[in-house]
């Protein structure tokens, strides 16, 4: 049998692991795995786009497939494999003058993000629509990564009316700016950010997953960052490709949980009732796939993008993703 030799690009994540480590096959198929940053890679992706295989932004993906000369350039189909949660934001800072004590206090204030258009930016601002009422344009924002370091090409010039952005001028101008109190709150990306003598963490102990949690009871939604884009042509040269990736990558993510069940006893004293009580909230499978079971989120994500003037019409969320899965 001929192999199919693939680049792939992927940030650490345990529920691809047992791919990666050969754990799970992939029948005539061979990827040669790169793993980065989720942010350093994806710019590599806009702008050289040289893997076969990746992660990627579901905002980006949709504002991208919403500029027709992008479109052309970086022929990208999806496959509903979802594999982060928007919760990086829930890394949150604030300056300890700026008299923060929850998300509630937000209005008003001058927040920092890596990139306003970026999934977990956009999942903020959503939850803090629907849990507080606040809206994007009550807030005076920063954005942390300078022109050739931000993923979004003009973002900051087509906004919403009434959205203010300030784009940094050079990468550590985030850290500083809230250090310094000329911003209130920001998160950033990775380790960027830390607690100073004026910095403190906003979230303690159990805050953020009580506040996914009333987001998740209000809306049934749980906010999804990244998915899995592979090269259209790849997929058009090699009809069974997007199918045998898609059905290894979900076996990978069933071996992980399997992992998780069988090893959650050598650290956690009560296992069953954790696993129970993250069922309760999230389902089963909190990172379920396909395209059926993830429309709620997705259309509200597409939706919000829409509201906020990143794209110019709503975004066809069936045709971000290969054919063979408009049934799944």
């Amino acid at each position: 049998m001929e192999i199919l030799r693939l680049k792939g690009a992927f940030s650490s994540n345990p529920r691809l692991a047992p791919l990666l480590e050969g754990a799970i096959k992939i029948p005539g198929v061979d990827i040669q795995w790169q793993a980065g940053s989720p942010g350093k890679l994806y710019l590599t992706h806009l702008n050289e786009n040289v893997f076969d295989i990746f992660e990627f932004s579901l905002s980006t993906l949709m504002i991208t497939r919403d500029r027709p000369a992008e479109r052309e350039r970086l022929r990208w189909t999806a496959l509903p494999i979802f594999l982060s949660k928007a919760f990086m934001w829930l890394d949150f800072y604030v300056n300890v003058n700026a008299g923060i004590r929850s998300l509630a206090d937000l209005r008003g204030k001058r927040v920092g993000v890596p990139d306003y258009h970026m999934t977990a930016a956009v999942w903020m601002r959503i939850l803090l629509k629907q849990l507080y009422g606040i809206l994007p344009e009550e807030i005076a924002w920063f954005n942390g990564r300078p022109p050739g370091f931000s993923h979004g090409k003009d973002i900051t010039t087509v906004v919403k009316p009434g959205v203010r952005i300030t784009q940094a001028e050079k990468p550590s101008e985030l850290k500083d700016k809230l250090d310094r109190g000329e911003l209130d709150a920001a998160y950033g990306a990775g380790d960027e950010l830390f607690e100073t003598a004026t910095v403190r963490a906003l979230f303690r102990q159990d805050d953020a997953s009580r506040v996914i949690g009333q987001f998740r009871r209000k809306t049934g939604i749980t906010p999804t960052n990244h998915v899995v884009v592979v090269q259209q042509d790849l997929c058009e040269r090699h009809p069974d490709l997007a199918m045998k990736l898609y059905t290894a990558l979900e076996a990978s993510k069933q071996e992980a949980y399997q992992r998780a069940r069988r090893y959650a006893p050598g650290y956690l004293l009560f296992t069953r009732e954790v696993f129970a009580g993250q069922t309760a909230l999230f389902g089963q499978d909190p990172f379920s796939s396909g395209i059926a079971g993830n429309m709620g989120m997705l259309t509200t994500l597409a939706s919000e993008l829409l509201d906020e003037n990143l794209v110019g019409k709503l975004p066809d969320i069936k045709g971000l993703f290969h054919k063979i899965f408009l049934t799944t």
